[in-house]
């Protein structure tokens, strides 16, 4: 049996959700009486629930709201991305011996949401789901590359954060920067996030051109010569269009 929180009005609320799960649509009174809830105590639950948008309310009854096929369209749309583009990360991986992972533009922060280390001994190693600054990196300045100026000026701090002597800390010198990346569609990172590393980055796009994903491969500096980045980038490149393709099965 599943125990109860510390917080009765989520456990209310969590009976709700599951009860309109199977239920699909209720009045209030129904919920009310098939719960064994009060009535006074349920009316507040569903204004404040609708009011967040968990519910609908429509015709007198309530079914589950947009915010839930927001969360799971999110949900299925990364892991629809990551499981189609793992065992190409796995590919290139053991063919150049570099670690690769699949970033996002995941609301304000860019997310790593797959990766596949270097089967050396010394290697870059990169977390699975950490969370990179959206202005310093390969992946991330190619995954904010498309954005409008409102929204770009929106997501970047007044003071851009400095974590090497390389990080672009200049908004203007920024934007032309992101302007040439997304003419390329080609992203490079020259120790501007971390002092040693180097990294390269390819997007994956959708049939409309927008980049809705970045392969990257970070390297440690002295080894991501300009001759291996090139043949890195027409490999990437090659990797992300199959995946493209792929992904125009799968969505709008």
């Amino acid at each position: 049996m599943r125990e109860k929180s510390k917080v009765p009005a989520i456990d209310k609320a969590d009976q709700i959700f599951n009860y309109l799960y199977y239920k699909y649509s209720a009045t209030q009174s129904s919920i009310a009486k098939d719960l064994n809830l009060p009535k006074a105590t349920v009316n507040r639950l569903l204004e404040v629930l609708t009011d967040l948008r968990y519910l609908n309310f429509q015709d007198k009854e309530y079914t589950l709201g947009e915010k839930f096929y927001f969360f799971s369209s999110r949900y299925e749309k990364y892991t629809l991305i990551k499981n189609i583009t793992h065992p190409y990360l796995e590919e290139l991986s053991l063919k150049f011996k570099e670690t690769f992972k699949l970033s996002v533009l995941d609301n304000d922060k860019i997310r790593s949401i797959a990766t596949v280390e270097s089967s050396d001994l010394i290697k870059v190693s990169v977390a699975e789901n950490a969370i990179f600054p959206l202005h310093a990196g390969a992946a991330s300045k190619l995954l904010i590359c498309q954005l409008g100026e409102s929204k770009l000026d929106k997501l970047l701090d007044k003071n851009l954060p400095k974590y090497t002597e390389n990080t672009i800390t200049d908004r203007e010198k920024l934007k032309s920067e992101l302007l040439k990346i997304n003419i390329q569609k080609i992203s490079y990172d020259n120790m501007e996030h971390s002092k040693n590393i180097r990294a390269v980055a390819v997007p994956i796009l959708d049939k409309k051109n927008r980049i809705i994903a970045a392969i990257s491969c970070p390297c440690f500096a002295d080894d991501l010569t300009e001759e291996k980045a090139k043949i890195l980038v027409k490999e990437m490149q090659k990797t992300c269009e199959e995946i493209s393709k792929r992904l125009e099965y799968f969505t709008n």
